[in-house]
Protein backbone atom coordinates (compact mmCIF):
# COMPACT_ATOMS: atom_id res chain seq x y z
CA UNK A 1 0.00 0.00 0.00
CA UNK A 2 1.08 3.47 -0.60
CA UNK A 3 2.07 5.58 2.44
CA UNK A 4 2.67 9.20 2.24
CA UNK A 5 5.48 10.22 4.36
CA UNK A 6 5.28 11.38 7.81
CA UNK A 7 5.89 14.78 8.83
CA UNK A 8 9.01 15.49 10.22
CA UNK A 9 7.35 18.14 13.31
CA UNK A 10 9.15 19.65 15.67
CA UNK A 11 7.78 18.18 19.24
CA UNK A 12 6.89 20.31 22.22
CA UNK A 13 8.71 19.04 25.04
CA UNK A 14 7.06 17.71 28.12
CA UNK A 15 7.45 20.76 31.57
CA UNK A 16 9.19 18.08 32.85
CA UNK A 17 11.99 18.35 30.30
CA UNK A 18 10.91 21.92 30.26
CA UNK A 19 14.87 23.37 31.60
CA UNK A 20 16.53 20.91 29.42
CA UNK A 21 15.41 21.58 25.78
CA UNK A 22 14.52 24.77 23.47
CA UNK A 23 11.38 23.55 21.71
CA UNK A 24 10.36 25.31 18.10
CA UNK A 25 7.50 26.79 17.66
CA UNK A 26 6.12 30.03 15.86
CA UNK A 27 5.79 33.49 16.68
CA UNK A 28 2.43 36.08 17.26
CA UNK A 29 0.94 39.09 16.01
CA UNK A 30 -1.75 40.94 17.61
CA UNK A 31 -4.03 41.16 14.44
CA UNK A 32 -3.91 40.12 10.79
CA UNK A 33 -2.49 42.92 9.30
CA UNK A 34 -0.24 44.76 12.00
CA UNK A 35 2.50 43.50 13.66
CA UNK A 36 2.20 43.68 17.38
CA UNK A 37 2.59 47.30 18.95
CA UNK A 38 3.98 45.39 22.40
CA UNK A 39 6.68 43.72 20.54
CA UNK A 40 7.97 45.41 17.58
CA UNK A 41 8.77 49.06 16.84
CA UNK A 42 7.75 50.28 12.92
CA UNK A 43 11.02 52.58 12.80
CA UNK A 44 12.24 53.04 9.63
CA UNK A 45 15.94 51.93 10.98
CA UNK A 46 17.30 51.30 13.74
CA UNK A 47 16.65 55.29 16.14
CA UNK A 48 19.46 56.83 17.45
CA UNK A 49 19.93 55.81 21.27
CA UNK A 50 18.31 56.05 23.76
CA UNK A 51 15.01 54.61 22.40
CA UNK A 52 11.76 53.59 24.35
CA UNK A 53 11.46 49.72 23.78
CA UNK A 54 7.89 48.25 23.87
CA UNK A 55 7.44 45.53 26.90
CA UNK A 56 7.27 42.03 25.61
CA UNK A 57 4.47 41.52 27.40
CA UNK A 58 1.41 44.26 27.74
CA UNK A 59 0.62 45.96 30.68
CA UNK A 60 -3.37 45.97 31.88
CA UNK A 61 -3.59 49.64 30.54
CA UNK A 62 -1.10 49.57 26.93
CA UNK A 63 0.33 53.20 26.98
CA UNK A 64 -0.46 54.48 23.31
CA UNK A 65 -1.29 58.05 22.18
CA UNK A 66 -4.43 58.17 22.98
CA UNK A 67 -3.99 55.90 25.93
CA UNK A 68 -1.11 57.57 28.91
CA UNK A 69 0.78 55.07 30.36
CA UNK A 70 -0.69 53.83 33.73
CA UNK A 71 0.79 56.41 36.62
CA UNK A 72 2.81 55.02 38.54
CA UNK A 73 4.18 52.36 35.77
CA UNK A 74 8.37 51.67 35.53
CA UNK A 75 9.90 53.37 33.04
CA UNK A 76 11.32 51.16 30.08
CA UNK A 77 14.59 50.95 29.68
CA UNK A 78 16.42 52.59 26.45
CA UNK A 79 19.13 50.77 24.33
CA UNK A 80 22.66 51.54 25.56
CA UNK A 81 25.62 51.85 23.52
CA UNK A 82 26.61 48.58 22.24
CA UNK A 83 29.60 48.03 24.12
CA UNK A 84 27.00 48.28 27.07
CA UNK A 85 24.98 45.46 26.88
CA UNK A 86 27.08 42.44 28.54
CA UNK A 87 26.16 42.49 32.22
CA UNK A 88 26.09 38.84 33.40
CA UNK A 89 24.86 37.91 36.56
CA UNK A 90 25.08 33.94 37.83
CA UNK A 91 22.53 31.90 36.65
CA UNK A 92 22.59 28.54 36.15
CA UNK A 93 21.02 27.89 32.93
CA UNK A 94 23.95 30.54 31.61
CA UNK A 95 25.90 29.14 29.04
CA UNK A 96 29.51 29.49 29.66
CA UNK A 97 31.56 32.72 28.81
CA UNK A 98 33.34 32.73 25.19
CA UNK A 99 34.67 34.88 23.20
CA UNK A 100 33.64 33.71 19.80
CA UNK A 101 33.62 35.85 17.12
CA UNK A 102 29.96 36.53 15.67
CA UNK A 103 30.52 38.02 12.59
CA UNK A 104 29.90 35.27 10.54
CA UNK A 105 26.76 34.36 12.02
CA UNK A 106 23.69 32.34 10.26
CA UNK A 107 22.87 28.60 9.97
CA UNK A 108 22.27 28.04 6.41
CA UNK A 109 25.72 27.07 4.45
CA UNK A 110 25.69 27.66 0.69
CA UNK A 111 25.48 23.56 0.72
CA UNK A 112 22.37 23.68 2.72
CA UNK A 113 20.68 26.35 -0.04
CA UNK A 114 22.57 29.89 1.63
CA UNK A 115 23.64 32.48 -0.35
CA UNK A 116 26.78 32.81 1.11
CA UNK A 117 29.51 34.95 3.35
CA UNK A 118 28.84 37.56 1.74
CA UNK A 119 24.96 38.24 1.14
CA UNK A 120 25.02 41.07 2.90
CA UNK A 121 28.13 42.70 2.05
CA UNK A 122 28.39 46.63 0.79
CA UNK A 123 24.81 47.13 2.31
CA UNK A 124 24.35 49.63 5.39
CA UNK A 125 23.78 47.80 8.48
CA UNK A 126 21.25 50.06 10.18
CA UNK A 127 19.50 50.42 6.90
CA UNK A 128 19.06 46.84 6.59
CA UNK A 129 18.00 46.89 9.72
CA UNK A 130 14.84 49.24 9.76
CA UNK A 131 14.05 47.31 6.35
CA UNK A 132 14.11 44.19 8.21
CA UNK A 133 11.90 45.59 11.27
CA UNK A 134 9.22 46.77 8.61
CA UNK A 135 8.83 43.12 7.20
CA UNK A 136 5.85 42.10 8.24
CA UNK A 137 3.05 38.55 7.21
CA UNK A 138 2.16 38.60 5.05
CA UNK A 139 4.24 39.10 2.02
CA UNK A 140 2.48 39.05 -1.04
CA UNK A 141 4.72 36.15 -3.02
CA UNK A 142 5.35 32.73 -1.37
CA UNK A 143 8.63 32.34 -3.24
CA UNK A 144 9.80 36.64 -2.50
CA UNK A 145 8.80 34.92 1.44
CA UNK A 146 11.20 31.89 0.71
CA UNK A 147 14.34 34.04 -1.10
CA UNK A 148 14.06 36.42 2.43
CA UNK A 149 14.16 33.32 4.79
CA UNK A 150 17.15 31.61 2.83
CA UNK A 151 19.17 35.27 3.21
CA UNK A 152 17.76 36.16 6.59
CA UNK A 153 19.54 32.82 7.43
CA UNK A 154 22.46 32.41 5.25
CA UNK A 155 25.83 32.18 7.12
CA UNK A 156 26.85 35.55 6.25
CA UNK A 157 28.94 38.62 7.31
CA UNK A 158 27.79 41.31 9.17
CA UNK A 159 27.26 44.49 6.99
CA UNK A 160 28.70 47.72 7.98
CA UNK A 161 27.69 50.38 10.61
CA UNK A 162 25.51 47.82 13.38
CA UNK A 163 26.76 45.75 15.93
CA UNK A 164 26.83 41.99 15.15
CA UNK A 165 24.41 41.10 18.04
CA UNK A 166 22.06 44.15 16.78
CA UNK A 167 22.20 42.60 13.10
CA UNK A 168 20.90 39.05 14.27
CA UNK A 169 18.36 40.54 16.44
CA UNK A 170 16.73 42.38 13.12
CA UNK A 171 17.38 39.49 11.46
CA UNK A 172 15.71 37.30 14.04
CA UNK A 173 12.93 39.54 13.93
CA UNK A 174 11.77 39.76 10.25
CA UNK A 175 12.04 35.60 10.28
CA UNK A 176 10.07 35.56 13.26
CA UNK A 177 7.77 37.76 11.99
CA UNK A 178 6.89 36.10 8.53
CA UNK A 179 6.12 33.14 10.30
CA UNK A 180 9.85 31.47 10.56
CA UNK A 181 10.67 30.57 14.50
CA UNK A 182 12.50 27.59 13.69
CA UNK A 183 14.70 29.68 11.39
CA UNK A 184 14.89 32.55 13.92
CA UNK A 185 15.65 30.21 16.90
CA UNK A 186 18.70 28.47 14.97
CA UNK A 187 19.97 31.77 14.34
CA UNK A 188 19.90 33.47 17.59
CA UNK A 189 21.11 30.05 19.06
CA UNK A 190 24.41 30.25 17.00
CA UNK A 191 25.03 33.67 19.87
CA UNK A 192 26.59 32.83 23.08
CA UNK A 193 24.43 34.76 25.50
CA UNK A 194 27.38 36.76 26.45
CA UNK A 195 27.60 38.36 23.05
CA UNK A 196 24.05 39.04 23.20
CA UNK A 197 23.28 43.26 23.00
CA UNK A 198 20.26 44.69 24.44
CA UNK A 199 18.43 44.13 21.15
CA UNK A 200 18.95 40.79 21.16
CA UNK A 201 18.08 40.22 24.62
CA UNK A 202 14.98 41.28 23.78
CA UNK A 203 14.24 39.29 20.26
CA UNK A 204 15.29 36.18 21.24
CA UNK A 205 12.82 36.48 24.25
CA UNK A 206 10.59 36.97 21.63
CA UNK A 207 11.28 34.52 19.56
CA UNK A 208 11.02 31.90 22.97
CA UNK A 209 7.28 32.92 23.34
CA UNK A 210 7.03 32.72 19.85
CA UNK A 211 8.00 29.39 19.61
CA UNK A 212 6.29 28.54 23.16
CA UNK A 213 9.33 27.53 24.70
CA UNK A 214 9.23 28.58 28.12
CA UNK A 215 12.53 27.10 28.68
CA UNK A 216 14.49 29.39 26.21
CA UNK A 217 13.80 32.04 28.47
CA UNK A 218 15.72 30.89 31.24
CA UNK A 219 19.17 31.48 30.13
CA UNK A 220 18.54 35.06 29.50
CA UNK A 221 15.74 35.84 32.18
CA UNK A 222 18.08 37.29 34.92
CA UNK A 223 20.24 39.24 32.51
CA UNK A 224 16.66 40.35 30.72
CA UNK A 225 15.32 41.95 34.64
CA UNK A 226 18.32 43.59 35.08
CA UNK A 227 18.21 45.11 31.46
CA UNK A 228 14.50 46.03 32.08
CA UNK A 229 11.63 46.44 33.45
CA UNK A 230 9.45 44.47 31.40
CA UNK A 231 7.40 42.20 33.79
CA UNK A 232 8.04 39.42 31.75
CA UNK A 233 11.48 38.78 32.49
CA UNK A 234 10.05 38.89 36.40
CA UNK A 235 7.48 36.20 35.13
CA UNK A 236 10.06 33.95 33.16
CA UNK A 237 12.97 34.08 36.99
CA UNK A 238 9.63 32.80 38.66
CA UNK A 239 8.97 30.21 36.13
CA UNK A 240 12.61 29.07 35.68
CA UNK A 241 12.92 28.78 39.70
CA UNK A 242 10.48 26.50 39.61
CA UNK A 243 11.57 24.40 37.07
CA UNK A 244 14.40 23.91 38.83
CA UNK A 245 12.94 23.15 41.94
CA UNK A 246 13.10 26.20 44.11
CA UNK A 247 9.30 26.77 44.65
CA UNK A 248 10.36 29.45 47.63
CA UNK A 249 11.44 31.80 45.31
CA UNK A 250 8.66 30.88 42.60
CA UNK A 251 6.09 31.75 45.05
CA UNK A 252 7.71 34.92 46.67
CA UNK A 253 8.25 36.45 42.46
CA UNK A 254 4.40 35.58 41.96
CA UNK A 255 2.86 37.00 45.19
CA UNK A 256 4.78 40.11 44.14
CA UNK A 257 3.39 40.87 40.83
CA UNK A 258 -0.25 39.32 41.92
CA UNK A 259 0.18 42.48 44.59
CA UNK A 260 0.92 44.89 41.54
CA UNK A 261 -1.90 44.70 39.48
CA UNK A 262 -0.87 47.98 37.16
CA UNK A 263 2.39 45.95 36.12
CA UNK A 264 1.11 42.75 35.36
CA UNK A 265 -2.11 41.08 34.45
CA UNK A 266 -3.31 38.43 37.19
CA UNK A 267 -4.28 36.14 34.41
CA UNK A 268 -0.78 35.98 33.35
CA UNK A 269 0.69 35.31 36.79
CA UNK A 270 -1.74 32.22 36.99
CA UNK A 271 -0.23 31.16 33.83
CA UNK A 272 3.24 31.23 35.28
CA UNK A 273 1.83 29.65 38.48
CA UNK A 274 0.82 26.79 36.12
CA UNK A 275 3.94 26.17 34.57
CA UNK A 276 5.62 26.44 38.51
CA UNK A 277 2.37 23.81 39.82
CA UNK A 278 3.30 21.15 36.60
CA UNK A 279 7.25 21.82 37.71
CA UNK A 280 6.33 20.73 41.11
CA UNK A 281 7.50 23.98 42.28
CA UNK A 282 5.02 26.45 43.54
CA UNK A 283 2.59 23.70 44.18
CA UNK A 284 -0.53 25.58 44.24
CA UNK A 285 -3.40 25.03 41.38
CA UNK A 286 -3.62 27.71 38.74
CA UNK A 287 -7.72 28.05 37.74
CA UNK A 288 -7.50 29.11 33.90
CA UNK A 289 -10.13 30.89 32.39
CA UNK A 290 -10.42 32.38 28.58
CA UNK A 291 -13.05 34.48 29.69
CA UNK A 292 -10.44 36.94 31.07
CA UNK A 293 -8.03 36.97 28.56
CA UNK A 294 -9.56 37.79 25.44
CA UNK A 295 -6.38 38.83 23.94
CA UNK A 296 -3.70 36.23 23.02
CA UNK A 297 -0.54 37.71 23.95
CA UNK A 298 2.74 36.16 23.04
CA UNK A 299 3.33 34.86 26.82
CA UNK A 300 0.07 33.65 26.85
CA UNK A 301 0.57 32.01 23.55
CA UNK A 302 3.27 30.63 24.82
CA UNK A 303 2.74 29.42 28.22
CA UNK A 304 -0.04 28.36 27.33
CA UNK A 305 1.03 25.95 24.84
CA UNK A 306 3.76 24.22 26.85
CA UNK A 307 1.98 23.76 29.95
CA UNK A 308 -1.22 21.96 27.90
CA UNK A 309 -3.73 23.74 27.94
CA UNK A 310 -5.77 24.20 25.12
CA UNK A 311 -5.68 27.66 22.90
CA UNK A 312 -9.78 28.14 21.85
CA UNK A 313 -9.78 28.69 18.20
CA UNK A 314 -10.82 32.09 17.66
CA UNK A 315 -8.38 33.79 19.58
CA UNK A 316 -5.51 32.07 17.39
CA UNK A 317 -7.55 33.95 14.31
CA UNK A 318 -5.88 37.10 16.65
CA UNK A 319 -2.34 36.42 16.22
CA UNK A 320 -2.25 37.16 12.08
CA UNK A 321 -1.09 35.58 9.12
CA UNK A 322 1.67 34.55 9.93
CA UNK A 323 -0.15 32.01 12.64
CA UNK A 324 -0.27 29.45 9.85
CA UNK A 325 3.61 29.02 9.67
CA UNK A 326 3.83 28.57 13.92
CA UNK A 327 0.74 26.53 14.50
CA UNK A 328 1.57 24.01 11.95
CA UNK A 329 4.83 22.97 13.97
CA UNK A 330 3.22 23.16 17.67
CA UNK A 331 1.92 20.34 18.78
CA UNK A 332 0.38 21.93 21.50
CA UNK A 333 -2.40 22.95 19.02
CA UNK A 334 -5.43 21.12 18.61
CA UNK A 335 -4.52 18.30 14.92
CA UNK A 336 -7.75 19.51 13.46
CA UNK A 337 -6.38 23.36 13.40
CA UNK A 338 -2.87 22.49 12.32
CA UNK A 339 -4.43 20.43 9.60
CA UNK A 340 -6.33 23.30 8.29
CA UNK A 341 -3.58 25.51 8.26
CA UNK A 342 -1.29 23.17 6.36
CA UNK A 343 -1.52 25.27 3.16
CA UNK A 344 -1.91 28.27 4.34
CA UNK A 345 1.84 27.39 6.14
CA UNK A 346 2.82 26.69 2.63
CA UNK A 347 1.21 29.74 1.10
CA UNK A 348 3.33 31.95 2.93
CA UNK A 349 6.25 30.75 2.75
CA UNK A 350 7.17 28.06 5.92
CA UNK A 351 6.11 25.04 4.44
CA UNK A 352 7.29 23.18 1.83
CA UNK A 353 5.14 20.79 -0.43
CA UNK A 354 6.76 17.54 0.89
CA UNK A 355 5.97 18.92 4.30
CA UNK A 356 2.22 19.67 3.46
CA UNK A 357 1.40 15.87 2.28
CA UNK A 358 3.20 15.10 5.38
CA UNK A 359 1.10 17.06 7.22
CA UNK A 360 -2.11 15.34 5.86
CA UNK A 361 -0.70 12.25 6.74
CA UNK A 362 0.08 12.69 10.19
CA UNK A 363 -3.05 15.14 11.49
CA UNK A 364 -5.70 13.88 9.11
CA UNK A 365 -8.37 10.95 10.82
CA UNK A 366 -10.53 10.93 8.04
CA UNK A 367 -9.06 8.60 4.81
CA UNK A 368 -11.98 8.11 3.44
CA UNK A 369 -11.61 8.00 -0.46
CA UNK A 370 -13.40 11.31 -0.60
CA UNK A 371 -11.73 12.73 2.36
CA UNK A 372 -8.69 15.29 2.50
CA UNK A 373 -6.08 12.20 2.75
CA UNK A 374 -7.87 9.86 0.97
CA UNK A 375 -7.79 12.46 -2.35
CA UNK A 376 -4.19 12.76 -1.69
CA UNK A 377 -3.66 9.02 -1.21
CA UNK A 378 -5.66 8.42 -4.48
CA UNK A 379 -3.75 11.29 -6.67
CA UNK A 380 -0.21 9.36 -5.41
CA UNK A 381 -1.28 6.11 -6.01
CA UNK A 382 -4.91 5.41 -7.73
CA UNK A 383 -5.73 2.45 -9.33
CA UNK A 384 -5.29 3.92 -12.97
CA UNK A 385 -4.14 7.17 -14.45
CA UNK A 386 -7.49 9.02 -15.10
CA UNK A 387 -7.94 8.20 -10.85
CA UNK A 388 -4.72 10.42 -10.28
CA UNK A 389 -5.80 13.20 -12.43
CA UNK A 390 -9.16 13.45 -10.96
CA UNK A 391 -7.86 13.25 -7.36
CA UNK A 392 -5.88 16.07 -8.41
CA UNK A 393 -8.85 18.05 -9.86
CA UNK A 394 -10.61 17.52 -6.38
CA UNK A 395 -7.79 18.72 -4.87
CA UNK A 396 -7.27 21.87 -6.51
CA UNK A 397 -10.67 22.17 -6.91
CA UNK A 398 -12.90 25.68 -8.43
CA UNK A 399 -10.99 27.48 -5.36
CA UNK A 400 -9.63 30.90 -5.95
CA UNK A 401 -7.01 32.98 -4.24
CA UNK A 402 -4.90 31.69 -1.72
CA UNK A 403 -7.04 28.72 -1.13
CA UNK A 404 -6.52 27.53 -4.57
CA UNK A 405 -2.52 28.54 -4.17
CA UNK A 406 -2.13 26.45 -1.06
CA UNK A 407 -3.87 23.24 -3.10
CA UNK A 408 -1.66 23.57 -5.90
CA UNK A 409 1.18 23.67 -3.67
CA UNK A 410 -0.11 20.18 -1.52
CA UNK A 411 -0.64 18.53 -4.92
CA UNK A 412 2.62 19.33 -6.24
CA UNK A 413 4.45 16.08 -5.45
CA UNK A 414 1.44 13.80 -6.53
CA UNK A 415 1.77 16.04 -9.90
CA UNK A 416 5.28 15.65 -10.19
CA UNK A 417 4.61 11.40 -10.49
CA UNK A 418 2.22 11.58 -12.97
CA UNK A 419 3.67 9.89 -16.21
CA UNK A 420 3.80 12.91 -18.95
CA UNK A 421 1.12 11.55 -21.19
CA UNK A 422 -1.38 13.05 -24.36
CA UNK A 423 -4.16 11.98 -22.47
CA UNK A 424 -3.41 14.58 -19.65
CA UNK A 425 -3.22 17.52 -22.01
CA UNK A 426 -6.36 19.08 -20.45
CA UNK A 427 -4.52 18.85 -17.07
CA UNK A 428 -1.54 20.49 -18.21
CA UNK A 429 -1.78 23.97 -17.40
CA UNK A 430 -2.80 23.06 -13.43
CA UNK A 431 0.00 20.49 -13.76
CA UNK A 432 2.43 23.13 -14.51
CA UNK A 433 1.08 25.72 -11.96
CA UNK A 434 1.77 23.17 -9.22
CA UNK A 435 5.16 22.05 -10.01
CA UNK A 436 5.87 25.88 -10.09
CA UNK A 437 4.55 26.47 -6.93
CA UNK A 438 6.74 23.71 -5.64
CA UNK A 439 9.64 24.76 -7.62
CA UNK A 440 10.45 22.21 -9.67
CA UNK A 441 11.05 24.15 -12.70
CA UNK A 442 12.22 21.01 -14.61
CA UNK A 443 9.39 18.75 -14.18
CA UNK A 444 6.91 22.18 -15.20
CA UNK A 445 8.81 22.44 -18.60
CA UNK A 446 8.90 18.80 -19.32
CA UNK A 447 5.45 19.23 -19.61
CA UNK A 448 5.59 21.76 -22.83
CA UNK A 449 5.39 19.27 -25.31
CA UNK A 450 1.66 17.98 -24.26
CA UNK A 451 0.78 21.44 -23.16
CA UNK A 452 1.31 23.10 -26.62
CA UNK A 453 -0.93 20.69 -28.06
CA UNK A 454 -4.40 21.49 -25.65
CA UNK A 455 -6.92 23.36 -26.48
CA UNK A 456 -6.55 27.17 -27.01
CA UNK A 457 -6.66 28.38 -22.84
CA UNK A 458 -5.25 25.87 -21.52
CA UNK A 459 -2.39 25.98 -23.86
CA UNK A 460 -2.11 29.97 -23.22
CA UNK A 461 -2.35 29.23 -19.61
CA UNK A 462 0.59 26.92 -20.00
CA UNK A 463 2.82 29.16 -21.87
CA UNK A 464 2.63 32.21 -19.69
CA UNK A 465 4.01 30.03 -16.73
CA UNK A 466 6.54 28.51 -18.16
CA UNK A 467 7.48 31.69 -20.49
CA UNK A 468 8.19 33.27 -17.09
CA UNK A 469 9.00 30.09 -14.52
CA UNK A 470 11.68 28.46 -16.91
CA UNK A 471 12.21 31.11 -19.77
CA UNK A 472 11.99 27.44 -21.54
CA UNK A 473 9.81 28.37 -24.23
CA UNK A 474 9.70 31.62 -26.55
CA UNK A 475 8.02 34.41 -26.02
CA UNK A 476 6.86 37.14 -28.36
CA UNK A 477 4.35 40.11 -28.44
CA UNK A 478 2.32 37.99 -30.76
CA UNK A 479 2.66 34.98 -28.04
CA UNK A 480 1.43 37.55 -25.26
CA UNK A 481 -1.77 39.15 -27.28
CA UNK A 482 -2.72 35.07 -28.29
CA UNK A 483 -2.24 33.96 -24.59
CA UNK A 484 -4.62 37.81 -23.78
CA UNK A 485 -7.29 36.56 -25.84
CA UNK A 486 -7.13 32.63 -25.28
CA UNK A 487 -7.43 33.24 -21.51
CA UNK A 488 -9.36 36.66 -21.53
CA UNK A 489 -7.00 38.59 -19.22
CA UNK A 490 -8.08 41.47 -17.66
CA UNK A 491 -5.84 44.52 -17.78
CA UNK A 492 -3.84 43.38 -14.29
CA UNK A 493 -3.48 40.04 -15.63
CA UNK A 494 -1.95 41.13 -18.06
CA UNK A 495 -0.16 43.80 -16.66
CA UNK A 496 1.31 41.20 -14.27
CA UNK A 497 2.44 38.74 -17.13
CA UNK A 498 3.92 41.69 -19.45
CA UNK A 499 5.80 42.72 -15.49
CA UNK A 500 7.39 39.35 -15.23
CA UNK A 501 8.37 39.37 -18.82
CA UNK A 502 9.81 42.87 -18.96
CA UNK A 503 11.87 42.38 -15.42
CA UNK A 504 13.36 39.07 -17.07
CA UNK A 505 14.73 40.93 -19.74
CA UNK A 506 12.36 39.04 -22.14
CA UNK A 507 9.74 41.63 -23.20
CA UNK A 508 12.50 43.92 -24.82
CA UNK A 509 12.74 44.87 -28.84
CA UNK A 510 10.24 47.36 -30.33
CA UNK A 511 7.62 44.78 -30.57
CA UNK A 512 6.75 44.98 -26.97
CA UNK A 513 7.00 48.94 -27.15
CA UNK A 514 3.23 49.63 -27.03
CA UNK A 515 2.67 47.32 -24.39
CA UNK A 516 4.77 47.93 -21.52
CA UNK A 517 4.16 52.21 -22.41
CA UNK A 518 0.24 51.04 -22.13
CA UNK A 519 0.49 48.57 -19.05
CA UNK A 520 3.57 49.35 -17.57
CA UNK A 521 4.17 53.23 -17.16
CA UNK A 522 7.83 54.63 -15.52
CA UNK A 523 7.93 55.33 -11.83
CA UNK A 524 10.00 56.29 -9.88
CA UNK A 525 10.03 56.32 -6.23
CA UNK A 526 12.04 56.00 -2.84
CA UNK A 527 11.49 52.33 -3.28
CA UNK A 528 12.33 51.71 -6.54
CA UNK A 529 15.20 54.10 -6.89
CA UNK A 530 16.68 51.66 -3.81
CA UNK A 531 15.82 48.80 -5.39
CA UNK A 532 17.56 49.51 -8.41
CA UNK A 533 20.58 51.01 -6.89
CA UNK A 534 21.18 47.90 -4.89
CA UNK A 535 20.63 45.72 -7.47
CA UNK A 536 23.47 47.91 -9.88
CA UNK A 537 25.72 47.72 -6.88
CA UNK A 538 24.94 44.20 -6.34
CA UNK A 539 23.94 43.88 -3.06
CA UNK A 540 22.15 41.11 -3.19
CA UNK A 541 20.70 40.49 0.38
CA UNK A 542 19.60 44.54 0.21
CA UNK A 543 17.16 43.70 -2.68
CA UNK A 544 15.86 40.76 -1.29
CA UNK A 545 14.91 42.55 1.68
CA UNK A 546 14.03 45.33 -0.20
CA UNK A 547 12.26 42.89 -2.48
CA UNK A 548 10.14 41.58 0.89
CA UNK A 549 9.35 45.54 1.63
CA UNK A 550 7.93 45.71 -1.89
CA UNK A 551 5.47 43.09 -1.57
CA UNK A 552 3.32 43.54 1.82
CA UNK A 553 -0.04 42.57 2.21
CA UNK A 554 -1.71 40.58 -0.97
CA UNK A 555 -1.22 40.38 -4.64
CA UNK A 556 -3.80 42.70 -5.02
CA UNK A 557 -1.84 45.11 -3.34
CA UNK A 558 1.42 44.85 -5.01
CA UNK A 559 1.17 47.39 -8.08
CA UNK A 560 2.79 45.36 -11.63
CA UNK A 561 5.77 48.27 -11.47
CA UNK A 562 7.01 46.81 -8.30
CA UNK A 563 7.12 43.32 -9.33
CA UNK A 564 8.86 44.17 -12.89
CA UNK A 565 11.86 45.89 -10.43
CA UNK A 566 11.70 43.22 -8.10
CA UNK A 567 12.35 40.30 -10.91
CA UNK A 568 14.52 42.38 -12.80
CA UNK A 569 16.84 43.20 -9.72
CA UNK A 570 16.89 39.92 -8.60
CA UNK A 571 18.10 38.58 -11.66
CA UNK A 572 20.47 41.34 -12.18
CA UNK A 573 22.18 39.75 -8.69
CA UNK A 574 22.20 36.31 -9.75
CA UNK A 575 18.87 35.23 -7.91
CA UNK A 576 17.15 34.47 -11.40
CA UNK A 577 15.86 31.44 -10.62
CA UNK A 578 13.99 32.99 -7.89
CA UNK A 579 13.13 35.90 -9.95
CA UNK A 580 11.42 33.80 -12.56
CA UNK A 581 9.40 31.46 -9.42
CA UNK A 582 8.43 34.98 -7.90
CA UNK A 583 7.35 35.86 -11.49
CA UNK A 584 5.50 32.70 -12.18
CA UNK A 585 3.66 32.93 -9.03
CA UNK A 586 2.35 36.25 -10.00
CA UNK A 587 1.17 34.29 -13.19
CA UNK A 588 -0.82 31.68 -11.14
CA UNK A 589 -2.08 33.74 -8.77
CA UNK A 590 -3.91 36.43 -10.95
CA UNK A 591 -4.80 34.88 -14.10
CA UNK A 592 -8.26 32.74 -13.72
CA UNK A 593 -8.41 28.87 -14.56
Amino acid sequence: MFMIPTLRVPLLIGLATLALVPVHAQPVVETPTAAPKSLLPDDDEPPPRPVVIAPLLPRTVEPTPETPAVPGAPPLLGEPPADDATAVVTDPFASPATSRDITVVGPLTTAAGGYGIGTFRGSRGRFLAGLANRIDAPIASRWAAITLRRALMSESTVPGDIAAGDWVAARGRALMRIGEVDGAKRLVDQVPVDRYTRALYRVAGQIALAAADISGLCPIAANGQLLSKDPLWELAVGMCAALQGDDITAAQLFDALVDNESRVDAFDVRLGERVATIAGGAGRAAIIDWNEAPKLTPFRYAVASGSGLNIPAESLVGLGPARFGWIVRNPAIAADIRLDALRQAAVIGTMSAAEVVSGVAALATDDAADSRAGRLRTAFAGGSLADRRQALAAIWGTQSGDARYGALIEAAPAAARLPITADSAAASADIIAALLASGDTQAALRWWPIADTAEAAVRARAWALLATGTGGVPATADDFDDWRSAVGADDRAAAVLLAGLAGLGVARDSDWAGEIADRLPATADSWTRAIDAAAAGGRMGEVIILAATGMQGGWAAVPPAHLQHIVAALTRVGRTVEARLIAAEAVTRSQTP
